[in-house]
């Protein structure tokens, strides 16, 4: 028995030296041990595979990454078969997460942007790395203060000091600790902060909790992912072969459908009832139009909500909403069908009516896409964008401005023929679609939307008049812009229209909750 202890406690003080060498060897001087603790932010195969498998290849596959870094829009207006590929990575690449077409320059897949657990994940080095040059160091300088935080972590060192007598590394007791599922911010700080200018989101503010019932909602929530794809409120038209789309869904590398979570959900509101009226509503209405009531101006996390850009002296000059301001209702089927984000018209399939910031565009256009001659200010067609190098080029007085007459005489190449004789400056309401600083009974710059908000503001032949056959600036007469436009919805008249007119401000909505105790009821005592 003796022999026996004298055994354990020999075999335990080995351990213990063993445990103190291996701590003592630390990640530089046990690299084989080390490479299991992702401290370094990098996907290997060695670290990460063995449990990982195959998820390397789901995510280069994401549409996070393989995004087509060619692809145009309007807000930015960068051309990269003029302006460069290389530009388009110093200016923007802060927004990709890596891999897919930045691989060429030395970004791999930078997976601590979206799962970084300690906050310390620094986006701005990552942007400046880029904007630099350094491309290659853009990953590594945003890890760099987290790493040596994570390496000295208790839990991490407590695990790894252990691992020596466990056959596997002890992964479990610290994995979500370090790189766990992408938690909100990560979300905001890292990429979609960039949503401010066009959507007023909130969710920036130290106080978004007042702007938004869901503040508290975790991003995956709602925007469910598999397999790295992650659902989104506007998806992309697909390229299948009868070019059918199903609402909100988008496919992985499996062909796995991720569908963004609704709020008739049964993890959400399902059940809920607002009334046979206010219900019916719902078949042809967004639950957001009436929970997105107003949106904020003015300087907010993040930069000021944009009400225009112009480009069109090759440079973009911007103006801001710097007051509170109502979104406007458009209809939608959530398809994104072109890079120019005009809304869907009332006779479209599968449209409902959801709430927009609009932003008015300005551009140049080569004028060769008949769609763009005949409607430059309405078309959903991209038809084809004037690269701004040209456009300040074609400034011949050198005024900083650019007219008509300079842009469809331009010779950029010296042959004697005009470059862009059917030039055409686009000025587009570009709808962006809102899905955030959704107001409640008591959160939110204002009470949702009741029936007179919409309806009633058009019950007299006077209003209707004003409404109809001309069209002013809403401003002129209301302090605010109404929240709906009958005629630019495709209506003749309010739809809810009654002779003699109806008071909707009388109208109130209950709302009714499956499952919620009923009030009680207070009595006299019997006796």
């Amino acid at each position: 028995m003796a022999s026996l202890k004298a055994s354990l406690v020999a075999v335990s003080f080995i351990v213990l030296v063993l445990a103190g060498i291996n701590l003592y060897l630390g990640y530089s001087g046990n690299d084989l041990l080390a490479q299991h603790y992702m401290t370094d932010g990098e996907w290997t195969d060695s670290s990460c595979g063995g449990c990982h498998m195959g998820v390397y290849e789901e995510v280069a596959e994401s549409s996070h990454v393989q995004r087509d870094i060619a692809q145009w829009e309007p807000l930015t207006n960068y051309n990269v078969d003029v302006q460069g590929e290389t530009q388009w990575v110093k200016e923007y690449g802060r927004y990709h997460p890596g891999g897919g077409e930045l691989e060429e320059y030395g970004v791999d897949i930078d997976c601590m942007s979206c799962h970084e657990q300690y906050g310390l994940y620094d986006a701005e080095k990552r942007a400046m790395a880029f904007e630099s040059g350094n491309f290659s160091a853009a990953n590594d300088a945003a890890m760099e203060d987290a790493i040596p935080v994570v390496q000295q972590d208790p839990i991490h060192v407590a695990t790894y000091t252990l691992d020596v007598v466990t056959p596997l590394p002890m992964l479990v007791a610290f994995h979500d600790a370090v790189n766990a599922a992408p938690a909100k911010t990560s979300c905001i700080d890292s990429c979609h902060a960039k949503d401010v200018p066009t959507t007023a989101v909130m969710w920036a503010s130290e106080d978004y909790e007042e702007y938004d019932v869901h503040a508290e909602v975790n991003c995956v929530e709602c925007h469910t992912a598999k397999e790295h794809i992650i659902a989104g409120s506007e998806i992309p038209e697909s390229e299948t072969e009868d070019n059918q789309i199903s609402s909100g869904q988008e496919e992985s590398v499996h062909g796995e459908s991720v569908t963004m979570k609704s709020c008739e959900d049964a993890d959400c509101h399902e059940g809920i009832s607002h009334g046979p009226i206010a219900d019916a509503h719902l078949e042809f209405l967004e639950c957001q139009s009436c929970h997105i009531p107003a949106l904020p101006g003015g300087e907010l996390p993040g930069t000021t909500p944009l009400k225009s850009f112009n480009w069109s002296s090759g440079e973009r000059v911007d103006s801001y909403r710097m007051e509170d301001f109502a979104p406007q209702l458009a209809w939608s089927d959530d398809v994104q069908e072109s890079e120019v984000k005009v809304p869907d018209s009332k006779n479209d399939s599968d449209v409902k009516l959801a709430p927009f910031n609009v932003v008015t565009g300005s551009w140049w256009d080569a004028g060769q896409d008949p769609e763009v001659i005949n409607n430059p200010n309405t078309s959903a067609s991209k038809g084809d964008p004037i690269p701004t190098p040209e456009v300040k080029a074609a400034d011949s007085n050198g005024d900083g401005t650019v007219t008509s007459e300079e842009m469809q005489a331009y010779d950029g190449d010296s042959d004697g023929t005009p470059d862009y004789p059917n030039a055409v400056l686009r000025q587009v309401d570009l709808h962006y679609k809102l899905g955030h600083n959704i107001a409640g009974s008591e959160t939110g710059m204002a009470e949702p939307l009741m029936c007179d908000d919409c309806h009633g503001v058009s019950a007299s032949e006077t209003l209707q008049q004003v409404h109809f056959e001309e069209r002013p600036d809403c401003l002129t007469c209301h302090e605010v812009q109404p929240v709906i436009d009958w005629a630019a919805l495709g209506y003749d008249s309010d739809p809810a229209e009654t002779n003699p007119p109806t008071n909707f401000s009388a109208k109130t909505i209950d709302i009714t909750i499956p499952g919620t105790k009923p009030p009680e009821v207070e009595r006299e005592p019997a006796f």
